[in-house]
């Protein structure tokens, strides 16, 4: 012969159940999650540039990671790239736009290999923009 259960033990017996379920799922995600392969590292790049804009020569050079954004400027020309790694390791993709003030004006996408030359032209002949990049993987 079984009792009766008032509300309260009813949802004090629920709740317990639901306590120990989460416990039992929060312990197996656990579980899980320290037998997880270990995450690699974005490959880094260097990018030696040559840029000529508005009339003025620079030769920039920046560290980038694979996916992360890098920007560099010179007069009224801005330049925001993004290095990717290709489907070998011998090939990257450069993303990103060419903006004259707050103007896009190209928004180019280049595959290239790495330590050889990729070439970005835009403009017209009174104010014309040349980006060289080469691309360099980093240890």
């Amino acid at each position: 012969m079984s009792l009766p259960f008032s509300p309260a033990e009813i949802i004090r017996r629920l709740a317990g159940r639901c306590i120990a379920t989460v416990l039992v799922a929060g312990s197996f995600t656990g579980a899980l999650s320290a037998h997880a392969e270990p995450v690699t590292a974005a490959p880094t790049y260097a990018v030696a540039m040559a840029l000529e804009a508005g009339g003025e020569k620079s030769a920039p050079q920046v560290l980038a990671k694979a996916g992360e954004q890098f920007a560099i400027a010179s007069g009224d020309w801005r330049v925001e790239m993004t290095v990717r790694q290709g489907k070998t390791p011998t090939d990257v993709w450069l993303a990103g736009k060419v903006l004259k003030g707050s103007n896009v004006v190209s928004t180019p996408t280049l595959m290239a290999h790495v330590n050889e030359k990729a070439v970005i032209k835009v403009g017209d002949s009174s104010d014309p923009f040349t980006l060289s990049m080469v691309v360099s993987p980093q240890p």
